[in-house]
């Protein structure tokens, strides 16, 4: 009797799950810290061009901008959408820097060799710096129901090794009680500490499957919850879930980067 395909299906997001490690890990020869971090930033990004949809563009990040000029903080790993302009000068070997407009981008991923409260607070800086997306009024067909747009881009803290789930837990709770300017959608999606556990930021509608009692749990939306069963499977699907979700959305959104002809030769907004 053939094995069943969601069986083997799991077995490879598992396997997917010991390359991402056992690579996380061999980075580690390196002596130089720089080294180490940016081998473990393309060892990501070469997961995520492997199994996001073809609609994606990953690459080395640089910043993220809006249309007024203002910028993000230093983000890792971002994915856009194939309409969207790419700025790769610096990236002609996939081993450089990128920028990319907010508008268009699907993801982005902030990659941490060690998740201390330092890097963490680090990398939670860099989320909240992402400038808002605009509203879709009138670029987005009144047919179609795109959720959580000013959520976006998915907001990824992967981490090779790290405190305990507990510990950060409590560092993230403290961070915003300390920040609660902090917008909760500029606030991570996941953060997925390899072979460790992954922390979910509940969505609209979200809920835990309680084995015992075969019922779902709804959970508080924008509130963290801790995963420590297969930690490494929930956050491959999920992410992945979530980048094709956006991909498939953004294909209904007229993005529009023309206005950037204007900044460029200083022409004053006139709108």
């Amino acid at each position: 009797m053939p094995q069943n395909f969601h069986t083997r299906l799991r077995n490879y997001y598992l396997k997917v799950a010991e390359v991402l490690r056992g690579e996380a890990n061999a980075a580690s020869v390196f002596p130089n810290a720089t080294d180490i971090g940016v081998s473990r930033e393309r060892i990501y990004a070469n997961f995520l061009q492997q199994h996001a949809p073809s609609k994606c563009n990953v690459f080395l990040g640089g910043f993220l901008f809006h249309m007024n000029g203002t910028e993000s903080k230093q983000l890792d790993v971002i994915v856009t959408t194939d309409t969207a302009p790419q700025f790769n000068f610096h990236n002609r070997d996939g081993g450089g820097k990128s920028f990319s407009p907010v508008e268009g981008t699907l993801g982005v991923a902030s990659i941490k060799s060690f998740l201390d409260k330092a890097q963490l607070h680090d990398a939670l800086d860099g989320i909240a710096s992402i400038p808002n997306t605009e509203t879709l009024e009138k670029r987005a067909s009144f047919t179609i129901k795109i959720k959580d747009y000013d959520d976006w881009p998915y907001k990824i803290i992967y981490a090779s090794n790290g405190l305990s789930a507990k510990t950060i837990l409590s560092h993230l709770n403290d961070y915003y009680k300390i920040n609660p300017q902090i917008q909760e959608n500029r606030r991570p999606n996941v953060i997925h500490v390899v072979g460790k556990y992954a922390i979910f930021r509940a969505i609209q509608g979200m809920s835990i499957y309680d084995q015992a009692t075969g019922q779902d749990i709804p959970l508080e939306p924008n509130s963290f919850h801790i995963f420590t069963a297969n930690p490494d499977l929930q956050a491959i699907v999920w992410v992945l879930n979530a980048l094709q979700q956006n991909a498939t959305a953004s294909t209904h959104i007229l993005f529009n980067y023309g206005d950037l002809i204007n900044r460029i030769n200083h022409i004053p907004d006139k709108s």
